[in-house]
């Protein structure tokens, strides 16, 4: 009798389990009691949104079975679970669909079996199941669990069991730690969290979270005084409250790594924090898998940022969090632009705690005159050169907001106005309130091309300085510093100082003046005509009134005459060759054409283009010629015609060959 009691008990539960089986496509687990077809099993606590959904169900197909409380597990080939479906009450319809009313989906991730943390959870109010390929139909409310902190919102979505994914068409928003985001379309692949949003994506980051998308923070000291910002607020606390806004016509695609959680933004990007915005093309950025603050930023293809009157422009501008700083790179040239500078080169890094940017490789600076300083200049009459500095250079540019100076190495070239400076080292120092120079110095094969015109127009040197307030330029050469005036004129000194200001150059050391005449090169014609000045002291030109004077142990030679005194003035014709020489103080006069005709006094005036020169001596000017001494107020030496004349009573005297060797 008990054995047939076992056997008669038997025979519902099979039954059971044949139902549960062809309402789900799974192993079952629930026993849950079958209702007759068409009968609802919903309570009288259940809300009428339920009761209106079942009775939109009845009315969408018939109902061939129902289940109550549908707890659905699914297995891989291994035996592990893979998903789990519940819902709150399931019909089976005659077009062998299901119907669940609040249903479930729970879905593992691949490597981390039994791990709350790594589940992903999707519920709705309504879902619809495919008997032969198990896809399901979210709808109402949808909601996607992708961990504790992250959640997607949309009213309806399909779910793909075969390769775990969920899509939808409809608009979706994404709500996490510190940011949420919106778009049109989105497909999920449950097993990796990797999204997409399928177009016009937008998302909102916290301040707090993120402090990327600056170029440049060189005015944060500047004119942005915490006193300025209501409530008392700092410049750090208002700039952590900004909010980024990101967004996108393209895709975007939402990626989990171990250390990151990845979103790519695609297609006419912008990005805004404040006062800063960035186009690209696509934005990548990194967000801490634990803390889900940013800590890298990568903006690619077409790149236009702007903050304030800042402007950058390249292929790629990055941003990291840990070193604070953005890079900016372009395979020809990136460029970074603001009202008064221009700065062009392939890779420029901004650091924005040290405010310096490093430019590792070569590149070129354009830097604008301050404006005010124009207008003054204008309502003073005065003319205003153009005064912009371009800098380029072959090596590496590091730049120091702080200390407001610049440093650029190997092959630089400077021009500026008519003037262009050749160096292998520049160190340059601006104005605290504008890039205005206020000093600068090079080094290492310093050459200098200034087209005015004047004594000279090519200097070679060690080394030069300038300094603004003096508007002096100092060049120093070992042995010496080079002047030349195309190929007629080169002037040599250890010291060269170029006044601006009084249009004044002064040479200071040894040196020497060598002129050969404008047009002419070296020949034997040249140097008959070719003029040398050497002195022991110093050199002082002035080019307002265009004389050059030489001091100390000073001798002028030009083919057979010399001339040697304690001081030679020199004077520039309207051509700009040495047209008068005056010499004063032990003078000493000799000329080979004359016979060797020498003279001596006070006072030597020599006028170049005649060929022509006068001594006057005190008491008496004296001649030396083949062994005979004339003593006479003036002797004129004419070199052009070959002969010597007095003017006023003069006398002679005889004197022996030895007695005129050791007057020499």
């Amino acid at each position: 009798m008990t054995k047939r009691r076992y056997i008669f008990l038997s025979i519902p539960i099979i039954c059971f389990i044949t139902i549960i089986i062809s309402v789900i496509l799974s192993k079952p687990k629930s026993k849950n009691p079958v209702e007759k077809p068409g009968e609802s099993v919903v309570s009288s606590e259940d809300s009428l949104k339920n009761k209106q959904i079942i009775d939109d169900i009845r009315k969408s197909g018939k109902i061939t079975q129902t289940v109550d409380g549908l707890f659905l597990p699914n297995y891989d080939k291994e035996g592990n679970e893979t998903y789990t479906m519940r819902g709150k009450n399931t019909f089976l319809l005659e077009n062998d669909r299901y119907k669940i009313i609040e249903p479930e989906i729970e879905v593992m991730d691949d490597e981390d079996q039994g791990d709350e943390s790594q589940k992903v959870i999707i519920t709705s109010d309504i879902g619809e199941m495919d008997k032969i390929s198990n896809e399901g139909y979210l709808s109402d409310n949808v909601v996607v669990q992708l961990d504790k902190e992250t959640s997607l919102y949309t009213e309806n979505m399909r779910y793909f069991p075969e390769n775990k994914s969920v899509r939808t068409d409809e608009f979706v928003t994404i709500t996490g730690t510190g940011f949420v985001i919106t778009g049109k379309g989105c497909e999920v692949d449950l097993a990796n969290r990797k999204m997409w949003i399928i177009k016009d994506a937008e998302m909102e980051m916290d301040g707090v979270k993120n402090d990327l998308f600056f170029i440049y923070e060189e005015d944060s000291g500047q004119g942005h005084l915490p006193g300025e910002h209501d409530m008392g607020k700092t410049v750090e606390e208002e700039k952590t409250e900004e909010k980024t806004i990101i967004r996108s016509s393209g895709p975007l695609v939402f990626d989990r790594e171990p250390d990151f959680h990845i979103m790519t933004f695609n297609d006419n990007v912008e990005a805004a924090k404040g006062s800063a915005t960035v186009f690209s093309d696509k934005l990548v950025i990194f967000l801490d898998a634990e803390t889900k603050e940013t800590k890298q930023a990568i903006a690619s293809g077409n790149v236009l940022a702007s903050q304030g009157a800042k402007i950058a422009k390249g292929d790629t501008l990055s941003w990291d969090v840990n070193t604070q700083s953005a890079i900016l790179e372009d395979a020809k040239n990136a460029e970074f632009i603001r009202d008064d500078l221009s700065l062009y080169a392939a890779r420029m890094i901004f650091y924005k705690n040290a405010n310096k940017i490093d430019v590792p490789c070569a590149g070129s600076l354009r830097v604008k005159p301050n404006e005010k300083n124009i207008t003054e200049r204008k309502a003073a009459n005065t003319e205003a050169k153009d005064e912009t500095i371009n800098v380029k250079w072959e090596g590496k540019m590091n730049y120091m907001g702080d200390a407001r100076e610049a440093i650029f190495e190997e092959n630089i070239e400077v021009r500026r106005d008519d003037s262009l400076l050749r160096c292998d080292y520049l160190y340059v120092t601006f104005n605290d309130n504008n890039y205005d120079l206020k000093s600068f110095d090079a080094k290492d094969k310093v050459h200098i091309v200034d087209k005015k015109g004047g004594l000279w127009n090519e200097a070679v040197g060690d080394q030069v300085a300038w300094d603004a307030q003096s508007n002096v330029t100092v060049l120093y050469g070992t042995p010496f510093a080079i002047l030349r005036e195309g190929n007629t004129r080169q002037i040599i000194s250890p010291k060269v100082t170029f006044f601006e200001n009084e249009e004044k150059i002064l040479c200071e050391g040894k040196g020497s003046l060598y002129e050969i005449g404008k047009g002419m090169s070296h020949t034997e014609e040249t140097d008959k005509t070719g003029i040398k000045v050497t002195w022991l002291k110093k050199m002082e030109y002035d080019s307002v009134i265009k004389k050059a004077g030489f001091f100390e142990e000073v001798q002028v030679s030009q083919s057979g005459q010399r001339l040697s005194g304690d001081q030679i003035d020199a004077y520039m014709g309207a051509d700009g060759e040495i047209s008068k020489i005056i010499t004063a103080g032990n003078v000493y006069f000799y000329s080979k054409e004359l016979g060797g005709s020498e003279g001596f006094g006070t006072f030597f005036t020599w006028d170049l283009p005649k060929n022509m020169g006068v001594l006057t001596g005190s008491p008496k000017a004296e001649l030396r010629k083949e062994g005979s001494r004339t003593f006479s107020e003036k002797v004129y030496f004419n070199m052009a015609e070959g002969r010597i004349t007095w003017e006023g009573r003069p006398h002679w005297q005889l004197i022996s060959k030895e007695a005129g060797n050791a007057d020499k």
